[in-house]
């Protein structure tokens, strides 16, 4: 599997070859949005709450999804995530606790 910087580099060429680079971030975010009910609903299914029958394969398009417009968002500020999780989970490792 590639590192984190390796898919956010990944995603920066693809949206750049296809003209997406510049989109606003307010609309990723709206993208985002819509991906994080599509998970809602596939979860939704798998708990019983839908009728439809719970596909974990569509689980796993949606999460990549968001994972997407994740490193899409990061790029149109130039963060860097990999460096940012490596942050992040110091933080979590040095909790004891959730509060």
């Amino acid at each position: 599997m590639p590192s984190l910087s390796e898919m956010q580099d990944q995603v920066r060429r693809y949206d750049e070859k296809n003209g997406w680079s510049k989109d606003q971030a307010s609309h990723i975010v709206l993208h985002m949005t819509e991906e994080l009910g599509e998970i809602a609903r596939r979860i939704l299914r798998r708990d019983g709450y839908k009728k439809e029958v719970f596909n974990s394969k569509e689980l796993a398009e949606e999460l990549t999804d968001i994972l997407y417009l994740n490193l899409k968002l990061a790029n149109s500020f130039n963060i860097e995530l990999e460096d940012e999780w490596n942050l992040m989970w110091d933080r979590y490792r040095k909790k004891t606790n959730r509060s």
